[in-house]
């Protein structure tokens, strides 16, 4: 067995990190999904804000969709229908309470900031802004937030996964 040069080291690892990057885009699943998520947030916000008597109901079916989202991506049949070719094992996900934090902080991050400013400024319909700042965070943030964190998790696991 011959040892290679280093140009043809340089190009195993290179093929090896684009591999495991097709995967990680792979497991975000279709563009249209997280569109559509996002839409569907902030049209939920609005009718809270505009109809509130409407919104006292429609929680239940809203939480339904989103459970059944939930479950529909967690399998294999559910993950091909809504576009998501791969699915990331939770087995290879760090489970200490630091990545569970960095998971979540973003969110909560923007959901108080968000909330803080719109009462300090006594925005009317103030539920529209928030379903848009949330819509607009899944729509245009999440895919990006979601791929950094398997590059991340890829990177800490020292590429086990």
């Amino acid at each position: 067995m011959t040892e290679p040069t280093p140009e043809e080291a340089a190009a195993a690892l290179h093929a090896v990190r684009q591999g495991k990057d097709q995967v990680a885009r792979s497991a975000l699943g279709s563009r249209g999904l997280w569109i559509a998520c996002g839409l569907a947030l902030f049209a939920y916000c609005v009718v809270i804000d505009l109809a509130p008597a409407v919104g006292s109901w429609l929680l239940w079916p809203f939480l339904l969709v989103c459970l059944g989202l939930s479950f529909a991506l967690r399998t294999r049949t559910g993950g091909a229908l809504l576009g998501r070719r791969v699915a990331v094992s939770n087995r290879s996900l760090p489970v200490g309470l630091r990545w569970r934090l960095l998971r979540l902080v973003p969110v909560l991050l923007i959901g108080i900031v968000g909330a803080l400013l719109i009462a300090w400024l006594q925005v009317p319909h103030a539920a529209i802004y928030y379903g848009a700042l949330a819509g607009l965070y899944v729509v245009f943030l999440g895919p990006k937030f979601q791929l950094w964190l398997l590059r991340r998790q890829d990177e800490v696991s020292g590429g086990r996964a």
